[in-house]
């Protein structure tokens, strides 16, 4: 290794800031990354040892999960559900980043973290909970193992120095009002299972998202490894999507389709939404805005000239369906209706 190239790695090490040193490809100019410790911890996506692996040698610590990326470009961050030690490990994984919020000491492996409770509430687990963690030893050596076949990648770091202390839940001001957070849960409940929130989830998160900086994205992942979204069956789901968005059960290459957007992480509202952004959901949105509009407002339906001059404002002037019923209103035929009352 280059003279000039060493000297940087190593005042790296000493000013204890965290260095990401990426090996890709094949290429033989590249070194061969160091052998694993047997002293190590791996996390992996699903239970019971499955899916993609994340393995951290002793000594190592990693502050901040979201900073690490899967095969699929999403963060490591509240992403493991089974835990593997070996040797003379152990690890300490955190709620928050920078070895903050609800703490778990893991000297064993797991191979389901949904059996483990959080200390703060006794409803919460740890599946799909880990944020942050160091590994204790004198190794120093984090390697992201994807399942799939891929190139080779070795990521080399030096930790952070670890937090002095016991490290708990920290006291911070709300960053949201309570009206902000309870939509929002109820928004991610929504998405994920359709329906309303139950009273003892939206008080859950609505008090992780007002005390712990939990994001919409964050309740969402979470809601996704429940047990109840767990059970929902993918045909049925994107049935009753396209029942709700379309008014029709799905053909078999959009069943097709969204099998495989189900496969790779998307919720319900994913699929309503991209739905609604197709052309045939752009078209039966119009269709129903109009002919609510003119049931609501006249008492009748759509007349053609006049559905075709809202379908032309909708898609050329973007109406809405307040605008819509506003120029009805205006007209002469609702006039006319309010005079005979």
């Amino acid at each position: 290794m280059h003279p000039v190239f060493n000297r940087f790695v190593r005042s790296l090490a000493a000013a204890g800031c965290l260095a990401a040193l990426v090996f890709a490809g094949r290429s033989h100019a590249q070194p061969a990354p160091p052998p694993l410790s047997p002293d190590r911890v791996t996390f992996f996506t699903e239970p019971n040892f499955k899916g993609e692996a994340l393995t951290i040698e002793a000594g190592a610590s990693v502050e901040n999960l979201d900073r690490m990326q899967r095969s699929n470009q999403r963060p490591w961050s509240l992403a493991i559900s089974s835990v593997r030690v070996e040797g003379a490990a152990k690890a300490t994984v955190f709620s928050a980043t920078g070895f903050s919020g609800d703490r778990l000491e893991i000297t064993r492996s797991i191979t389901d973290l949904y059996g483990e409770r959080r200390s703060r509430d006794g409803g919460a687990t740890w599946d799909r909970s880990i944020a942050s963690v160091t590994v204790t030893g004198p190794q120093r050596t984090v390697v992201p193992q994807p399942v799939q076949v891929a190139p080779p990648v070795t990521v080399v770091v030096v930790p952070t120095p670890a937090p002095r202390g016991p490290v708990g839940v920290q006291d911070v001001r709300p960053r949201l009002d309570r009206r902000t957070a309870e939509m929002i849960v109820q928004r991610a409940f929504r998405e994920v299972l359709n329906r309303p929130a139950d009273p003892e989830g939206l008080r859950t998160y609505r008090d992780r998202l007002m005390h712990e900086g939990w994001t919409e994205g964050r309740v969402i992942e979470q809601l996704q490894r429940s047990s109840e979204a767990r059970a929902v069956k993918a045909d049925e789901a994107i049935g009753q999507a396209y029942q709700e968005v379309l008014g029709r059960e799905p053909d078999a290459k959009g069943l097709a389709h969204y099998r495989a957007k189900w496969r790779d992480g998307w919720t319900q509202g994913q699929i309503r939404d991209d739905l609604r952004r197709s052309a045939e959901g752009r078209e039966n949105y119009i269709r129903n805005t109009i002919t609510r509009a003119y049931r609501e407002v006249l008492g009748r339906e759509p007349d053609p000239s006049g559905y075709a001059i809202y379908a032309k404002a909708m898609r050329e002037r973007g109406y809405t369906d307040r605008e819509v019923r506003a120029a009805l209103k205006s007209g002469d035929e609702y006039r006319q209706k309010q005079r005979k009352r």
